[in-house]
């Protein structure tokens, strides 16, 4: 099992985080795609949401997950077959975890290559948690193409009561 990098955001200027620029990429990308698959089916209308969700599985993938809850902690479950853990890293902020994987495939020899659906593949995840997290808490493991994430949940300040004097 080896370990993840993560990146622990405690309190975001979510404006600033790098990650968002290269989701405002990929949606670009998106878009472009929508719009080539709409034209290679010959500009017929209605299907915008069919071509958007089938660009977006293009160009970011969409692996299967799960979120579990514990007295303590929230679990994320994420699979990413054929990814290595160097090839992720998880980002955690108080209130959500977002998982980006990347990877390039380039196959090299002397033969003559037909078609290929390797090449470049990114995934980007954002788990938002129910409730506040500890972002300097967080661990991530990928093993066997499953990736494993551990979020504890952040402490919560227990109310006490004061005492008031009159005047």
């Amino acid at each position: 099992m080896a370990n993840v990098a993560i990146r622990k955001v405690e309190r975001p200027d979510i404006s600033r985080l790098p990650i968002f620029e290269e989701i405002e990429k990929g949606l670009n990308a998106v878009r472009h795609s929508a719009f080539e698959i709409f034209e290679k089916r010959g500009s017929e209308m209605g299907h915008a949401l069919e071509d958007w969700l089938l660009a977006e599985r293009y160009v970011f993938g969409w692996p299967a997950a799960e979120s579990a809850e514990m007295d303590s902690k929230y679990e994320v479950e994420l699979t990413l077959p054929g990814y290595e853990a160097k090839e992720v890293e998880v980002t955690a902020t108080p209130s959500e975890i977002i998982v980006h994987a990347s990877c390039k495939t380039e196959k090299e020899g002397a033969r003559k290559v037909v078609w290929s659906e390797f090449g470049s593949n990114e995934v980007y995840r954002q788990f938002e948690m129910p409730q506040l997290i500890d972002a300097n808490k967080v661990q991530a493991s990928l093993d066997k193409g499953m990736l494993h994430i551990i979020a504890a949940k952040a402490q919560v300040a227990k109310a006490k009561p004061m005492a008031v004097a009159a005047a």
